[in-house]
C-alpha cells in the first residue's frame, strides 16, 4: 500500500512548480514549448505543473526543472523537537492502531534521520 502524501510532500512539490513556472513565465515559455524542450506530450506537462497531481515521480520533476535552467537541491533535516513533540501528542491522542503506526513511523523516521 502506498504511504500517504504528507503535507510537507505537497510543500515541496508546490514550490518547484512555482519555481518552474516563474521560469516559464519570465521566458514567456508555453507548455507546448516546455513540453518540447522536454520532449514529451504537453499533457505530462501539465500534469508535472499540477499541484493535486502526488503521483509525479521526482525524475520528471527534476526533468522540467532542468529544462528551465533550475537545478534541484534536496536536503534531509532531522525534527526540532518541537516537531517530534507535535507528532508525539498526537500519537498520545489517537484511538486509531494504523494512524497510531503511521505517526509512530513519522517519529521514529524523524528522530533518525539525522544520523
Amino acid at each position: 500500500m502506498p504511504s500517504p502524501t504528507l503535507p510537507s510532500d505537497i510543500e515541496f512539490k508546490r514550490s518547484l512548480i512555482s519555481s518552474i513556472q516563474k521560469k516559464m513565465h519570465a521566458e514567456r515559455l508555453s507548455v507546448s514549448a516546455m513540453a518540447r524542450r522536454m520532449g514529451t506530450a504537453r499533457t505530462a506537462v501539465r500534469r508535472i505543473l499540477d499541484a493535486r497531481n502526488t503521483s509525479i515521480t521526482f525524475r520528471s520533476m527534476s526533468r522540467a526543472a532542468h529544462a528551465v535552467g533550475l537545478k534541484i537541491k534536496l536536503v534531509a533535516e532531522p525534527m526540532t523537537p518541537a516537531e517530534l513533540g507535535k507528532l508525539a501528542t498526537q500519537l498520545a491522542k489517537t484511538k486509531r492502531v494504523g494512524e497510531a503506526r503511521q505517526i509512530a513511523g513519522k517519529i521514529t523516521e524523524g528522530f533518525y534521520s539525522g544520523s
